[in-house]
């Protein structure tokens, strides 16, 4: 979906052709990296946070289900993180329970894909990061492209997943980055 809008973008005469940036906040840590491998006239692209396999999430989230008594209700029921993850995830894939969603998020991995990219990537990552912990890493470790990482602390405040509680700090180091990279 980003190729029509990248069209688009480019028929505005306001915007500059050669500082198009994508940016993808949370699962879009995923999207917007996945959409850079494949759309080559973006000028940067930044994966706040950093998502390398989404599936390998949701399979562990299946796999602690399986070894809790009472299986995933139960589960569900003593973490709410766990309750948000498998009712969105189901509401968002359209399917009925762990099972299908493990099966529908098989292909959301950066795996042979990461390697494509050729603009300049910034990849997030945040020290709490309670969905995708290690993550960036591995997504920032998997990219040949002029890239950096940049980590989040608890005590800047930064610490939780996609910088929440300090998002001006946020700002600052994306923007700077962005000034850095797109100056030419």
């Amino acid at each position: 979906m980003v190729t029509p809008v990248v069209d688009f973008a480019l028929t505005v005469p306001e915007v500059e052709a050669e500082r198009l940036v994508l940016i993808g906040m949370s699962l879009g840590g995923y999207f917007a990296p996945r959409a850079a491998a494949f759309e080559h006239r973006l000028a940067a692209c930044v994966a706040y946070d950093g998502v390398y396999d989404f599936h390998a999430v949701v399979a562990a989230t299946a796999g602690r289900a399986a070894s809790t008594p009472g299986g995933m209700e139960a589960l569900m029921a003593q973490n709410t993180m766990v309750r948000w993850v498998v009712r969105n995830g189901r509401w968002t894939f359209g399917v009925s329970d762990i099972d299908e969603l493990v099966k529908a998020t098989e292909a959301y991995t950066m795996a042979g894909i990461a390697g494509h990219i050729t603009c300049p990537t910034l990849v997030l990552e945040a020290e709490n990061d309670q969905f995708f912990k290690g993550q960036p890493q591995r997504l920032f470790d998997e990219l040949t492209c002029q890239k950096e990482l940049i980590s989040f602390r608890e005590d800047e405040g930064a610490g939780e997943h996609c910088q929440e509680g300090a998002l001006s700090l946020f700002h600052q180091r994306t923007f700077d980055w962005l000034d850095t990279v797109l100056a030419g």
